[in-house]
């Protein structure tokens, strides 16, 4: 059976650390073009379930597929090419520009040294437009605001060309627009994404499903109308919402009661 690009499928995964279990048995498939958003309190495994994704930790038991290959078993090079990262923490205090920043995502095409084409610099060029950062391309990324790393973060992503894309907390650091901007950017890629999420209502606007996770497991799946319940809500994050649809999109929205 062929497998179709932007694949993605976790089978009773489990992370442990230091003898503490942080994911317990998590399991889903995303489809192609597929976004499935990541809920859950903080310390509820979110962070560590999409580390298994993009190879950075080993699950203690199940297995996590790309495209129908388990990634444990695949070269860094194979799951960079396949899967970009966009994570919410990353260090900045080095000597690279925006676009040196931006550069390193065709790193996983490449071989060490291996110079730059016309065809790398004009995706480079096009992820630079596409997140508006012409203007700070030379830039220290050191400089940047939050947001504006964050922009530089993803358009690095773009130039991997993935066929999924794992973003962490991908709106934190962001104003209002920014963050309705990137997440209806990253909606349009036609790409498959699965992102962790603290605001239930952005998750709402922008998920096809959603997983909610507590304690490190999985306390509902499903569509955001059928997982973001008053009920559900206050007995995973022990606080009271009011669910209500959105006059103009029919999308569920939450206020606290």
């Amino acid at each position: 059976m062929t497998i179709q690009p932007g694949t993605l499928s976790l089978i009773d995964v489990s992370v442990e650390i230091a003898g503490h279990r942080l994911v317990d048995a998590i399991s889903f498939d995303v489809g192609p073009g597929e976004m499935v958003g990541l809920l859950g309190p903080n310390g509820a495994g979110k962070s560590t379930l999409l580390r298994t994704i993009y190879k950075v930790v080993k699950p203690a038991m199940g297995t996590v597929l790309v495209n129908g290959n388990d990634v444990q078993h695949q070269t860094s090079a194979w799951v960079a090419q396949n899967v970009a990262a966009v994570l919410q923490d990353m260090p900045a205090d080095f000597p690279l520009t925006v676009r040196d920043v931006v550069t390193m995502g065709r790193s996983a095409h490449k071989a060490l040294l291996e110079p730059d084409t016309a065809h790398d610099r004009c995706l480079i060029d096009a992820a630079l437009k596409l997140q508006r950062l012409e203007a700070l391309q030379d830039r220290p990324f050191r400089t940047l605001s939050g947001g504006e790393r964050q922009r530089a973060l993803l358009a690095r992503a773009l130039v991997q060309q993935p066929s999924i894309l794992v973003l962490d907390e991908p709106t934190n650091h962001l104003d209002i627009r920014y963050q309705l901007s990137l997440l209806k950017f990253v909606r349009e890629l036609g790409i498959t994404v699965v992102a962790a999420l603290h605001d239930l209502n952005l998750a709402a606007m922008f998920c096809d499903r959603l997983c909610l996770m507590q304690g490190g497991r999985m306390a509902a799946l499903g569509r955001p109308d059928e997982v973001l319940t008053s009920e559900r809500i206050n007995k995973v994050y022990c606080v009271e919402m009011v669910v209500q649809r959105h006059p103009s999109t029919g999308k569920v929205f939450l206020l606290p009661a």
